[in-house]
């Protein structure tokens, strides 16, 4: 019997496993113009702190459209850039809280959502974004990963 148990917690295994670590497919492309102070460290290495403003046009996943407000801070040098922030996204009662890291010298970003209020309250997540520069201020960063919005 305790053979036919186990043999029976195996096969259920990898379907209850999917189901804790599964989360649906998330897609957005944010929109930003920065504010961006810096200030020099050294020759060719320095300080930044930035604050993005703009709007998540979200392409798939459990949340809206909605306005987001980034603030970061980190150093560049040789190697790249550093630094970590977070996002707000949405206003009101209905946000979640997202932090991205950038690590020198990585093609992409991470980012974790942290926490929900009001309709995103039990949302959890994490992903990779990348971001590109736009001419004068203004910055799009694309990003993809796993959301559920837990109840």
């Amino acid at each position: 019997m305790k053979k036919l148990q186990f043999i029976l917690a195996l096969a259920l295994l990898p379907s209850t496993m999917s189901a804790v670590s599964a989360g649906e497919k998330f897609a957005a492309t944010n929109y930003y113009v920065t504010d961006t102070k810096t200030w020099l460290t050294g020759e060719k290495t320095g300080y930044w702190m930035s604050k993005f403003s703009g709007v998540s046009q979200v392409l798939h996943g459990p949340v809206d459209t909605l306005a987001v407000e980034c603030n970061g801070a980190g150093y560049w040098g040789t190697g790249g850039v550093s630094g970590n922030g977070i996002c707000v996204h949405g206003t009101g009662d209905d946000t979640f809280v997202l932090r991205f890291e950038a690590q020198a010298g990585a093609k992409a970003n991470s980012w974790k959502i942290l926490s929900g209020r009001g309709k995103y309250e039990g949302l959890v997540g994490e992903g990779t974004a990348t971001t590109n520069k736009l001419p004068g201020n203004r910055r799009v960063s694309k990003l993809i990963g796993q959301m559920e919005l837990r109840k």
